[in-house]
Formats: C-alpha cells, structure tokens, sequence
C-alpha cells in the first residue's frame, strides 16, 4: 500500500471525527482518541513522504498503525449501534487496543523525530 491509500481509507474516520456531535461521555473519550491517532498518523505519513528510504523502512509499522486504527474506529462503530448486551465486551475490546496498540502510533512518531 502507498501513502495515497493510507490517506484515503482513512478519510472516513476524519470525517466522522470531524462531524460528530457529542453528547455521550464514554463515545466522546473514544472519538478524541480516534482523533489523537489519526492526527499522528497523518503527521507519520507526512514525514514519510518526504524520505523514501524511511518509508521502506518503517513500512511494516506503519501498515500495523492503520491497522490499529481501523479496528479501534470498527470497534467504536460496533459499540454505539450494536445490541446494549454487547457493550461489555466491545468496551474491553476498545479498551485493550488503545492501551496496547494506540501506544505504537506515539511511538512511531517519536521514533521519525530523532
């Protein structure tokens, strides 16, 4: 996948990022973390578009990145239109991967600025 695809399969989270109206306390920590993840995303492909051999060299992270956060947005979708019975375990889905793998993002990005 180039930069290009990872800018426009993306682009669906911005907008709902973007678009949304806040009401619900947990919906909303949810949304902001979305919007953390994808703003230091986008930063990461900034940075890589200006130096090919880094991008070749990061590539694998960088595809787990998108990863992550196409599952945590999958997830946050899933627990606001799902059945109520399936919060619980939705919830500790979210919740496991913005402790374990949202982290990864921050890492990356500190990783390209040294």
């Amino acid at each position: 996948m180039n930069l290009e695809d990872f800018v426009i399969k993306n682009q669906k989270i911005i907008e709902l990022v973007k678009d949304r109206v806040g009401g619900k306390t947990d919906v909303d920590m949810y949304y902001g973390t979305l919007d953390y993840a994808t703003a230091r995303f986008n930063t990461i492909l900034l940075k890589l578009s200006q130096d090919k051999l880094l991008y070749f060299q990061h590539i694998s992270e960088l595809d787990d990145c998108f990863t992550t956060i196409q599952d945590f947005y999958d997830n946050v979708q899933r627990y606001r239109f799902w059945p109520k019975f399936t919060r619980p375990f939705t919830k500790f889905i979210i919740h496991r991967i913005g402790t374990k793998r949202i982290p990864e993002i921050k890492n990356l990005l500190e990783k390209l600025d040294n």
